[in-house]
C-alpha cells in the first residue's frame, strides 16, 4: 500500500510539472497564430499624359505591389471640394491597374486599398491638368486683298470667354486679335492682307479655375500676288486660262476674285493660245456643254461639262479645245461676264 501511494504521488508531481511546463508554453503558442502587424504598402497613382486637352484620353496607372489587391479609384474635378467614386479595380498579378478616362476639366485622382493580409490601408492622389480644346479653322491660300476667314470654337463650352487670335513673327506668337465666345462657344474674325507671303496663325486661351492654358494647331495662310499676269487694272473682267495649271482665273480690275479647275483640249485638239474677247453667250445649253456657253472663238468656247469627273484628274486636257468647268462655276462666271469680256488663254 505504502508503494502504490508513493507512486500515485510521484505521478501528481509530473502533472504539475507538465501543467507548470504547458501554462508557461500557452502565451506563446497563441501569439503564434495571431498575424504581425503588416507594414504599409508603397501604393503610387500616375496619369499619362500629365496634362491633357480636354476630352481626350488619359491613363490613370496605380501601382501596390500586392497581387489582385482591391483598390478604389475617386476623382475630384476642379472646383469640387469631395471625391466621388468613380471605379472598382483589382490589381493584376504584379500588383498594377491601368484605368482610362477623358477629363472634361482639370482633376485630382485618388486611389485607396483598404487594406488586407498582405499590407496596411494606404492611398495615393495624382492630378492631370486640361487644357481646353480649341478648334481653329482658317482660309489655307487668297490672293492679295482678298479675305482670310478665321474661326474657332472651344470645348467645354465657354460662353463670354476670350480667346486671343495670335500671329507668329519669327520665333514669338504675338497677340493679333482678340476674339470673344458667343453663347455656342464659337467665334470668328475676317482679314484682308495687303502684303504677300506666308503667315502662320493659331488661336490661345488663358488659363482659368477649370483649366490651364491651351493654344490650337497651326494654320499657315499663304497670300499670293493679286495680278501675276499684269492683267490691265482698267478691265472691269478679265478671264485668264492657263493651260499648264489647268485653271481659269477670273479678274476684275487686275485683281483675281475667283479661280476654277478646268478642262482644256487634248493634245490632237489643242486649246487655242492668244488674247481673244467673248461675242456671244448661250444661256440655254445642255449635254456636253453643260448649262450655260460662252464662246470667243468660232466654235472655241467656255462652257460647262457633262463629265465632271475629269476635273479631279491632273493633268485634265481632255477636250475637243474648248475650257469646260464644273457647271456651278460656269453658271457663276457666265452671270459676270458680259459680251466683250477679254479673254486671253496662255501655255
Amino acid at each position: 500500500m505504502l508503494a502504490l501511494h508513493k507512486r500515485i504521488v510521484r505521478s501528481a508531481g509530473v502533472l504539475l510539472i507538465l501543467s507548470g511546463f504547458f501554462a508557461t508554453l500557452a502565451p506563446s503558442a497563441v501569439a503564434a497564430s495571431t498575424p504581425a502587424p503588416t507594414a504599409t504598402p508603397t501604393l503610387t497613382l500616375t496619369g499619362v499624359p500629365a496634362t491633357a486637352t480636354a476630352g481626350t484620353h488619359v491613363m490613370l496607372a496605380a501601382d501596390l505591389g500586392i497581387p489582385l489587391a482591391a483598390l478604389q479609384l475617386s476623382s475630384m474635378p476642379a472646383g469640387d471640394t469631395v471625391f466621388t467614386p468613380l471605379a472598382s479595380l483589382t490589381a493584376d498579378a504584379a500588383g498594377s491597374v491601368q484605368y482610362w478616362t477623358s477629363p472634361k476639366s482639370t482633376t485630382t485622382y485618388r486611389v485607396e486599398f483598404a487594406g488586407d493580409a498582405g499590407g496596411a490601408a494606404a492611398s495615393a492622389e495624382t492630378t492631370v491638368a486640361v487644357r481646353p480644346r480649341l478648334q481653329f479653322t482658317a482660309t489655307a491660300t487668297v490672293y492679295q486683298g482678298q479675305g482670310v476667314a478665321f474661326g474657332v470654337q472651344v470645348s467645354p463650352a465657354h460662353a463670354g470667354a476670350t480667346v486671343v487670335l495670335q500671329i507668329k513673327r519669327g520665333d514669338t506668337w504675338t497677340p493679333w486679335r482678340s476674339l470673344v465666345l458667343d453663347a455656342a462657344s464659337r467665334a470668328s474674325s475676317t482679314w484682308h492682307s495687303d502684303r504677300q507671303g506666308c503667315f502662320p496663325f493659331r488661336t490661345w486661351m488663358a488659363a482659368d479655375s477649370g483649366h490651364v492654358a491651351g493654344a490650337s494647331g497651326v494654320h499657315v495662310v499663304l497670300v499670293k500676288n493679286a495680278n501675276p499676269y499684269h492683267v490691265p487694272t482698267a478691265s472691269a473682267h478679265y478671264i485668264v486660262v492657263d493651260i499648264s495649271q489647268y485653271l481659269l482665273y477670273y479678274h476684275e480690275h487686275g485683281h483675281i476674285v475667283r479661280v476654277f479647275k478646268c478642262v482644256t483640249g487634248r493634245p490632237s485638239l489643242p486649246t487655242p493660245l492668244g488674247h481673244f474677247r467673248i461675242y456671244a453667250k448661250d444661256p440655254h445649253m445642255s449635254g456636253e456643254y453643260g448649262p450655260r456657253r460662252m464662246r470667243y472663238l468660232g466654235l472655241y468656247a467656255i462652257h460647262g461639262t457633262n463629265e465632271p469627273w475629269l476635273l479631279r484628274r491632273f493633268p485634265r486636257n481632255y477636250s475637243h479645245g474648248c475650257t469646260r468647268l464644273a457647271n456651278r462655276d460656269i453658271v457663276w462666271l457666265y452671270s459676270r461676264c458680259p459680251v466683250g469680256t477679254l479673254v486671253w488663254n496662255v501655255p
